[in-house]
């Protein structure tokens, strides 16, 4: 009798852990689905509906744009890409949600309101894309607290300020964007430390200063955009020593000197250096290696005659040399020139080739 009683009892216990296991694993915490809800209210989305969905209180059934760690049920992923208006700020009770590794809001045109300093206190988080909004004030001066970011896009909004200094300690940061804001200030000269960066897009800012030096220090860097600022300075000879940079351009600055022959004899494809004051004449470092999709010097203070060596070239898509001081001779012949228009001889409106 008494082994039977045990045995009744065990089972009961089991029986009870069974059922509370499909609930302990199904459902998001109340906590997460509560910063959810604060989340939402902070936020106005009249014409599509994306928060129809948002209801119950298991964040992790259905709700759109939220993913949960399959395991934790925990919320790890908050994705809302914009085709309408959505209006309103993005509540700090987003920091409620510990275990994100992810956020999108991206592309509303009407969310506004500062980034929540609490931001940076996301340990997991790896992509933060605010891009496409309306944002206003700073980046948060702590930004460099989250390391695991592989990708910060805040593009198109209107973040002014400095880009803060801790920014280079995101070591693990693959992907920046901040393209089309109010950003003043220098770029930071460590920036070289972020040693995994491939794509840098700081364009259509107010930043001034020079190119750091330490930029050079980023190998697998392909994709460098630093245009429609204030930069000065002349254009450093080791951009041209890249070995990975494919995109560069430096167009709208008020860059001087001379064009490095390094730039212009890399393996670079993508080369805008136009509406500068750079002067000097054309470096005639042209090679059989040279492929350019686009090539534009447009808009600056160079003279002289177009190198021989541009003879070489195996292609080139896009040429603009038009608006300079005086480029006199004949373009190269060959396949690489065929589509291109011929210069014209010493005019300063000359000089304009493309596909």
């Amino acid at each position: 009798m008494g082994g039977a009683s045990v045995n009744f009892s065990m089972a009961l216990v089991v029986m009870t852990l069974v059922g509370l296991t499909p609930l302990s694993v199904t459902s998001c915490p109340s906590s997460e689905w509560a910063a959810l809800m604060s989340f939402k209210e902070a936020l106005k989305e009249p014409y599509r509906g994306f928060f129809h969905s948002w209801r119950g209180t298991n964040c992790c059934y259905r709700w759109h744009g939220i993913t949960c760690d399959p395991t934790t049920r925990r919320v790890a992923d908050i994705t809302l890409r914009g085709g309408d208006m959505m209006t309103g700020h993005i509540s700090p009770s987003i920091c409620n949600l510990t275990q994100l590794s992810s956020i999108t809001i991206s592309d509303w045109k009407g969310i506004s309101g500062n980034i929540p300093p609490c931001i940076t206190k996301l340990p997991l988080l790896q992509i933060l894309d605010l891009s496409g909004n309306l944002i206003h004030g700073q980046i948060p001066s702590d930004i460099g607290r989250l390391t695991q970011l592989t990708m910060l896009n805040l593009a198109d909004n209107h973040i002014s300020g400095k880009i803060p200094n801790s920014l280079v300690h995101l070591s693990n940061l693959m992907q920046l964007d901040l393209r089309n804001n109010a950003i003043q200030g220098p770029i930071p000269m460590d920036l070289g430390r972020l040693k995994k960066l491939n794509r840098a897009l700081l364009s259509h800012n107010l930043i001034t200063g020079r190119i750091p030096r330490s930029i050079s220090e980023i190998y697998g860097l392909a994709d460098l955009d630093l245009s429609l600022n204030r930069l000065s300075g002349s254009i450093p000879a080791w951009l041209g020593r890249m070995a990975v940079l494919d995109s560069l351009n430096l167009k709208y600055n008020n860059l001087t000197g001379n064009i490095p022959w390094t730039v212009l004899g890399s393996r670079m494809s993508h080369v805008d250096l136009s509406r500068n004051a750079l002067s000097g004449r054309i470096p005639n470092s042209f090679g059989e290696d040279s492929y350019f999709i686009s090539l534009d010097l447009s808009y600056n203070n160079l003279r002289g005659s177009v190198p021989k060596s541009m003879a070489l070239v195996n292609y080139i898509g896009y040429l603009d040399l038009s608006h300079n001081n005086c480029l006199c001779g004949r373009m190269p012949r060959g396949v690489a020139f065929n589509h291109l228009q011929p210069l014209k001889p010493c005019s300063r409106a000359s000089g304009r080739m493309h596909a």
